[in-house]
Order: structure tokens, then C-alpha cells, then sequence
């Protein structure tokens, strides 16, 4: 009497194809998740470090320095000026270079008028958040949002930033 062996398992090749559509369906997952809202809090804190670096630069260096925000339909980017001889000239070196916001951040902002904007000799900058060599500031309010979450950014005529997530858009 011969015994017949049956095999009851999986072979290396059944089991080598189940791992590979379990690694597509798992890679495909984490490429549909949105991380839109890393994005936005990793550009807000970006614009927070460049903020306090002008600021800085400006007490440590005895020269104003300036933000500016240009808003529009499409986008929103911001970029750093200096004054140098009673002109804002736009600074395009490394760190100050022109940003511009992916498409899916939007920002606003308020400025108010403030010491710093007197002591600068009117400029005809209407929007340009000054950060002046006395560790004087514009005081503001910036707001960048997208579908999901916002942060607000702001700053006291001190110079003192603060950054907070908003509640609820």
C-alpha cells in the first residue's frame, strides 16, 4: 500500500505574490494621503524662522529690513528687502530669497499702522512689515490656511512673535 502525500499549503510563489500586492496596496494608500497640512505648518514655521531672522539681523547689523506680501488669485509669496540709502532694494541671497507658496496655502494678512512705519520716513511700501535696528516692528497678523487648517502668525511692535494654530476654519 502506497501513501499519497497531499500537500495543504502555500507554495513560495503563492506566498511571494500575496506580499507583493499587500506592498503595492499599502505604498499605493500612502501616496493618497494628504499631507497638504504638514506642508502648511512646515511653511509656516519656515516664514516664522525667516521672520526672526530679519528681525535679528536688522538689531545686530543697525539696518531696517523689510517684509512684503503679495497676494493673488493664483498664489501668495513674500519676499525680504533692505533699506539702504532711503530705498527698499529686494534682497535675492541666500536666506532672502523670493518665496512663493504652493498653490494649495493661502495667506492674508493685517498690518497695522504702527511706530515703525514713522520712523522709516513713509515709505512707499504700504504693506512691508518692518523690522527696524531698535528691535521695533510692525505689528501684524498673518494668516495662511488651506482646506483644512490654519495658523496664525503675528507680532507686537516689540518684536515679540507668536505662532498658533487656529481652532476651527
Amino acid at each position: 500500500m502506497s501513501v499519497v502525500l497531499k500537500n495543504k499549503g502555500f507554495s513560495l510563489i503563492e506566498l511571494m505574490i500575496v506580499v507583493l500586492i499587500i506592498g503595492v496596496s499599502t505604498s499605493l494608500i500612502v501616496l493618497t494621503i494628504d499631507h497638504s497640512d504638514d506642508r502648511l505648518k512646515s511653511e509656516t514655521q519656515y516664514l516664522l524662522a525667516m521672520i526672526q531672522l530679519a528681525r535679528d539681523e536688522a538689531i545686530i547689523t543697525g539696518q531696517s529690513f523689510g517684509l512684503t506680501i503679495e497676494t493673488s488669485d493664483d498664489n501668495a509669496e513674500y519676499f525680504f528687502s533692505r533699506l539702504e540709502d532711503q530705498k527698499w532694494v529686494r534682497l535675492s541671497n541666500k536666506p532672502y530669497q523670493t518665496v512663493i507658496l504652493s498653490d494649495d496655502i493661502q495667506m492674508r494678512s493685517i498690518i497695522s499702522d504702527s511706530v515703525a512705519a514713522s520712523l522709516v520716513n513713509e515709505s512707499e511700501e504700504p504693506d512691508l512689515i518692518y523690522f527696524l535696528p531698535t528691535g521695533e516692528t510692525s505689528e501684524f497678523q498673518l494668516w495662511l490656511n488651506n482646506k483644512n487648517t490654519e495658523y496664525v502668525l503675528s507680532s507686537t511692535m516689540m518684536g515679540e512673535l507668536s505662532l498658533k494654530k487656529a481652532e476651527t476654519l
